[in-house]
């Protein structure tokens, strides 16, 4: 006969509590959950059912007793509806009666009733086996099933691992199962009536259920390729996002930190990159529902030089979280990134990138349990630690030597540092020995602008969840605080989060689950200042404060007086985010093997951002023409200004609403206990529709009210009087924006599985949408995949060695689409702003109108084929787990910027004109070195590489400033390529760098930069892994995270800012410190530019730059971005049981941890974080202190 490996038990667990009130505002009363519990055990029991099932009969029994019932799920099948009354009656007794009556019977050992069918006490056909189980060190198992081999009767074994079952003629084998544990399969002998059963440990069957958001398998049927994560393995400092809490913990998933300061997301890629111009980040599904960016994705845009636009919108998006950021990472249960077209077709369209799925705790059954946790952070400052800049006396240094050298500029500031000094002193306007009393204080100033704009900022996090309920009805509901407070003074954030799931089981047949949660965020940032570009490229013998505690103003390069406090303190930006997100899921079984489930949702999300700068700061008083409050509105220089009163305030609001309607039907079934056939049909609806207000309007009167002062619509002229039109009023903005993205898709999944050996899956989806397929052949276009499984492992010959325990073999193939929201193929026109809105046609008076998109009604899906292979094994009774993928996925019709003449009156529209192909391979390695009754040792390895090419693109609108910056998508080369200009060194009679700029063979300088400079390599790593350890020793557990990322390059910060000497307020790099001078003949460094650095034209005819700027983006200013860094080390205590009871509570737990304790990186990147090595703020290290009760 064969082996039934879809056996299966039931355990149902005591519980009376039930869910008295759940309103939306979320408010608990936990003096009404604090009376639920279970109620105590019986001996007599009142029932009245009517026409019920067994398994009904059987929960009621449970729960008047509270006894534990242990049963296989098919011993009921047969079973006929029964009715029955008890008034005061022995439980046992009603149960005895019940059993009897429809053929079974049951044994009560250790508070478990086991219940098995009925057998004819014939004595001449039966024999007593007994025997033991125990496991490899052996211990004795308890609660072991124990089950005739082709039959439903069986015994579980006693607190001793002891068990005994009478075994009929004719049965040779007894079959062995426990949870965690290898099947058994015990041969019986003649005359032999006593056994011991040795059982290994199985680490397949421990947390490896695949939850795919449509689906929940079992790994073993899946062939697609897939990583899991549970919740309780991440570590959550209380600060870090999940992105970076998942960073190195799973192959093929490549977190990247982009800045330090807080509210700024990560960049995500799975597999690498497989779009050019459309969003390259995965798809968030939470609980089933794809999760929607608070902000629609905006593509980078060139200007008429090449260079990326920004405004002041820009300042306010980079502090905007990602699609889930609004989710409690307490109430997360697990993780799971599905990677290739197998596992990601029945998504469709969208999920080219991936999917990253999450699953959020529900309800269980019990008694309100109430659980709170908290966590305390502080994190280290930013300071010049290692950071090898220059110190006061070393950059007056610098400025001397200009002086001594007759170095001159076109311009410099003389008015401040020794330059300043200096020019008085020749003036005469003080002696010489004031003048070197003044040089002395400025060599000793030494500003500490890191300690001044940085802090040491405390962070902490507060979450308290209720779960509960009974069979009927479950509940799981919580609240969540977090305030956060960046390195960076001004900037912080706060959010208020709430949760509410409930689980109703209405009849034995209808079941259902509704869950609702909101957050409410503000994130405060900056905007026309860089704090950490501040400190780092200041000269340090400017003076923050004067000597009587006053804010000390310098004249910067625009002529006008600045400070970096006032300038911070008078500017900044605002977020405030709000989400509100429900979903109801419906099921409904038709019988045990066709079930239907209905699942919607429905999600608002609200961004209001803001930035301001007021009249107060140095960049209104460029604007404004003079220095705030030198005139007032009698004075010539009042009139004449473009804005005499008020600064600037730009807004920004996005509200998204979007809905999603699931209909599906699954059939699931196992025919004659070797052929498993799952099934899935289904139709889903989703709409999304961004409205989005965006403004900027001056004369903002912050400290008046916050409102807004009339600006000038004309301007007088001092010299005769005249008035001419203020041309600011031309940079007054208001744009309303609105995009809706409609799709309708079909899909179908099919999996089958024979004997739990070979297993075939398939899935399709059709999708259609608005944003694409206008042409009917586009319409529903399919994605598809199909997969191979072979568990090896299973098969009868596979046991007869001990090396290699488990084994599958996998391979899936699947033809993916991609659906770019941002772009359209109709033609989109617009009534211009400014003066232009004036402008009609001469011959028709009509408005003259602009164009911003033009049509192109043949815009398609982008389209990826996407090749895996797989290999899955166990070694040493599965000690040792190992996986091992490869991947091909070709890219094709991707979307490319094409160059169209001015004409038209744009400079370029999308069409599908780019391929793309990646490849690459993923490992994972898991092993427990020790394992003990009181200490395990548990290590974790996962590595991956993907290599990209570019195989066709369309034409770019480049200049050298494109392709430095890893924004040029060149045909061979990879995404995220860059290049650099070839410097040969320096010219040591001048000390100017040297580059070449020969023309390459065969190349278009007109149009390629590349032409004349050297290919760096790519921004992006070439290789990833993570690497985990946790040691536990009894309740005592240490647990760290390593993130290795191999290849990639990136520029050093730029050596010298422009071509012109260095100005007073510029702070240098320590590496001037060995700059070329005079005399030196072996110079490595190049020397301080003077007047004679001009500018000169490159070999594509139209742009200028200098040697300095070049060498600034040069080869010997690329270094390997190759880095190992420790994410976290945690330490954590868990009070035992009877110790936590003397406090009054089930459970606690406390701990400490360090967040990004040390990187060990390149030397060259001067202590620098790689990450973010260009300029950028980096991540700090942190401390925490967690808090963990269960009451």
């Amino acid at each position: 006969m064969k082996k039934n490996p879809f056996l299966r038990w039931k355990r149902l667990v005591k519980c009376r509590s039930f869910f008295h009130v759940m309103s939306l505002t979320l408010i608990l009363t936990l003096s009404s959950l604090s009376g639920y519990g279970a109620k105590a055990v019986r001996d007599t029991i009142s029932l009245n059912l009517q026409e019920v099932k067994l398994e009904r009969f059987v929960e009621v029994m449970k729960q008047k007793t509270g006894l534990n019932f242990l049963y296989n799920s098919l011993l009921f099948k047969d079973a006929k509806l029964i009715s029955v009354t008890a008034n005061g009656e022995n439980w046992e007794s009603v149960l005895r009666k019940v059993l009897e009556k429809e053929g079974f019977t049951y044994d009560v050992k250790d508070e478990i009733v086991v219940i098995k069918r009925k057998v004819e006490n014939d004595h001449d056909k039966f024999v007593i086996v007994k025997g033991q189980v125990v496991d490899s060190k052996k211990e004795p198992l308890p609660g072991v099933t124990v089950l005739l081999k082709g039959m439903t009767i069986g015994t579980v074994t006693d607190s001793k691992g002891n068990f005994s079952i009478r075994v009929p003629q004719g049965v040779d084998s007894l079959i062995v199962s426990f949870i965690g544990m290898q099947t058994e399969y015990l041969k019986l002998e003649k005359d032999k009536l006593e056994y011991t059963v040795v059982m290994k440990e199985d680490v397949t069957q421990l947390g490896e259920v695949v939850v795919t958001g449509y689906q929940e398998f079992d790994k073993t049927r899946m062939a697609g390729s897939v990583s899991s994560i549970k919740a309780e393995d991440l570590h959550f400092s209380g600060t870090n996002t999940l992105e970076q809490a998942l960073q190195g913990r799973l192959p093929g998933v490549v977190i990247t930190n982009t800045s330090g300061l807080v509210g700024v997301r990560q960049k995500t890629r799975v597999r690498g990159t497989s779009t050019l111009l459309g969003s390259q980040e995965p798809i968030w599904v939470v609980d089933g529902i794809i999760q929607e960016d608070p902000l629609p994705f905006d593509a980078q845009t060139f200007n008429s030089v090449g260079e990326i636009n920004s405004d002041n919108f820009d300042y306010i998006r980079n502090f905007v979280g990602s699609s889930i950021s609004w989710l409690n990472p307490s109430d997360i249960e697990s993780i799971t990134v599905l990677k290739d077209a197998s596992s990601t077709a029945i998504y469709g369209v969208r999920a080219a990138n991936g999917v990253i799925v999450i699953k959020t705790k529900r309800g269980k059954t019990g008694a309100a349990s109430i659980s709170y946790s908290a966590s305390l952070n502080v994190a280290e400052q930013v300071t010049y630690d290692k950071l090898e800049l220059m110190n006061s006396k070393e950059r007056v240094a610098v400025s001397r030597e200009i002086f001594q050298r007759g170095l001159t500029a076109s311009w410099t500031n003389n008015n401040i540092g020794y330059a300043g000094v200096l020019k008085q002193y020749l003036d005469k306007e003080i002696s010489g020995d004031e003048f070197e009393r003044r040089v002395a204080k400025l060599e000793t100033t030494n500003t500490d602008w890191f300690d001044i704009l940085f802090r040491n900022p405390f962070s902490h996090n507060h979450s308290i969840s209720v779960s509960g309920g009974s069979e009927d009805i479950r509940y799981y509901t919580s609240l969540s605080y977090n305030s956060t407070k960046g390195t960076a003074v001004g900037n912080d954030s706060e959010s208020y989060g709430a949760n509410v799931g409930l689980d109703m089981t209405v009849t034995n047949k209808f079941r259902a689950s509704f869950s609702l949660s909101g957050s409410h965020g503000t994130t405060k940032g900056f905007t026309i200042v860089n704090p950490y570009e501040y400190a780092t490229k200041t000269n340090r013998a400017i003076a923050a404060y004067e000597d009587n505690g006053d804010l000390s103003y310098y004249q910067k390069e625009s002529g006008y007086l600045f400070n970096i406090i006032n300038e911070r303190d008078e500017s900044g930006t605002s977020n405030k985010t709000f989400s509100l997100n429900s979903n109801l899921n419906l099921n409904y079984d038709f019988t045990e093997s066709l079930k239907f489930q209905m699942l919607g949702s429905v999600n608002v999300a609200s961004v209001i951002g803001a930035a301001w700068a007021t009249e107060r700061t140095e960049y209104i008083a460029k604007i404004r023409g003079y220095n705030y409050g030198v005139y007032k509105a009698v004075d010539a220089e009042y009139k004449n200004s473009q804005l005499p009163v008020g600064g600037e305030y730009s807004q920004d609001e996005n509200k998204s609403v979007s809905w999603n309607w699931r209909n599906s039907l699954s059939y699931d079934k196992v025919f004659n206990e070797i052929h498993a056939l799952t099934t899935m049909l289904g139709v889903e609806l989703s709409s999304t529709k961004n409205t989005g207000y965006s403004s900027t309007t001056y004369g903002y009167l912050k400290y008046r009210g916050k409102s807004f002062a009339q600006v000038p619509i004309v301007r007088t002229n001092p010299y005769g009087n005249t008035q001419y039109a203020n041309e600011l009023l031309e940079k007054f903005t208001r744009k309303i924006t609105d995009k809706k993205t409609n799709q309708f898709g079909a899909y179908l999944t099919m999996n089958y599985a024979y004997d739990g050996k070979y297993v075939v899956n398939f899935s399709v989806r059709l999708d259609a949408s608005n944003r694409f397929g206008r042409y009917a052949n586009e319409n529903f276009n399919p994605v598809w995949a199909g997969g191979l499984r072979w568990n090896v492992s299973r098969e009868t010959w596979f046991n007869k060695q001990n090396i290699v325990s488990d084994l599958s073999l996998r391979f899936s193939y699947g033809y993916q689409r991609n659906m770019a929201t941002n772009y359209s193929p109709s033609l989109i026109v617009k009534v211009p702003t400014g003066s232009a809105s004036e402008i009609t046609d001469q011959n028709t008076g009509d408005d003259l109108l602009e164009i911003s998109s033009l049509p192109y009604e043949d815009l398609r899906w982008e389209k990826t084929s996407s090749y895996n292979y797989g290999v899955d094994m166990g070694l040493f009774q599965n000690k040792i787990r190992v996986g091992f993928e490869y991947y091909l996925k070709k890219g094709k019709d991707m979307i490319t910027s094409l160059l169209v003449p001015r004409e038209y009156g744009i400079e370029n529209m999308p069409v599908n004109g780019g391929s793309m192909n990646n490849s690459g391979w993923e490992l994972s390695v898991s092993f427990t070195p020790v394992r003990t009754k009181n200490f395990t040792w548990d290590m974790g390895l996962n590595t991956s590489k993907n290599n990209n090419k570019i195989t066709e693109v369309g034409i770019q609108n480049l200049t050298w400033r494109t392709v430095v910056g890893g924004e040029y998508y060149k045909k061979g080369y990879p995404v995220s390529s860059f290049w650099a200009f070839d410097c040969e060194g320096i010219d040591q009679q001048t000390g100017y760098p040297i580059i070449n700029l020969d023309v390459h063979d065969g190349s278009d300088p007109l149009n390629d930069p590349t032409a004349y400079m050297r290919y760096a390599g790519k921004l992006d790593p070439d290789f990833t892994g993570g690497l985990t350890m946790s040691f536990r020793y009894k309740q005592l557990s240490l647990s760290t995270n390593f993130y290795l990322q191999v290849g990639g390059k990136k520029f050093l910060m730029t050596a010298y800012e422009s071509q012109t000497l260095p100005s007073e307020y510029e702070n240098l790099s320590s590496e001037l410190n060995n700059r070329w001078k005079p005399g030196d003949t072996n110079a490595k460094f190049p020397g301080l530019p003077d007047k004679n650095v001009v500018n000169s034209l490159l070999p594509d005819t139209k742009t200028y730059t200098n040697v300095y700027e070049m060498y600034n983006y040069s080869n010997v200013r690329v270094v390997n971005a190759s880095s190992l860094k420790c994410n976290s080390i945690a330490l954590n205590y868990s009070f035992p049981e009877q110790l936590a009871k003397r406090f009054g509570v089930k459970y606690i737990s406390m701990g400490a941890s360090m967040s990004n304790p040390f990187t060990i990186a390149s030397k060259d990147f001067k202590g620098r974080d790689p990450e973010v090595a260009t300029g950028a703020q980096p991540v700090t290290s942190s401390y925490s202190f967690n808090l963990s009760v269960t009451f």
